[in-house]
Parts: C-alpha cells; structure tokens; sequence
C-alpha cells in the first residue's frame, strides 16, 4: 500500500516524528514522508503517531491501494519520489 504522511507541528516536535517516520519511510520533504507499507505496518505507525500526538500536533496519513492510483508532478529542482526507489 503506497503512504503519503505530512505533518504540521511545532519546529521542537519534528525530531520526534522524522525519528518515527524514517523507520519505513523515504523523507522526501521537509514534513513529507512516502513508502509502501503493508496493512500491519501501517496500523502500527498509525498507533505509534497517535502515541506521540499533542493537541498542537497535526498528521495526515494518506493511503492508496497501489501507486497507479496517484498521479504528481514536481516541480523545481525536487527529485520526483518515484525514482527514489526505482
């Protein structure tokens, strides 16, 4: 399943969710994270993101069944995510 995660969250937090994220996800941005994961690891993330959330934080977890589903375009010097794990 493709993942997409972003996150918003005070500039003290971002170590907190970066560590968590890296785990199974490339960093592709700043705050933006893109992997496959099966179901299980993505319940288990989802469960370790909601174990760290503040009321400040805020998370978006976007899933798709496969990456046909999900159409992007970069722009600007940005290496496209795609060829990151090609």
């Amino acid at each position: 399943m493709l993942v997409i995660v972003v996150y918003d969250v005070p500039a003290q937090r971002t170590r907190i969710y970066r560590k968590l994220l890296r785990q199974k996800l490339e960093h592709i941005q700043h705050s933006v994270f893109y992997g496959n994961l099966t179901e299980g690891q993505l319940t288990k993330l989802k469960n370790q993101i909601e174990d760290q959330l503040v009321p400040e934080d805020s998370v978006m977890v976007f899933e798709a069944e496969t990456e046909d589903y999900v159409d992007y375009t970069v722009f600007g010097s940005a290496e496209s995510p795609g060829s990151r794990f090609t």
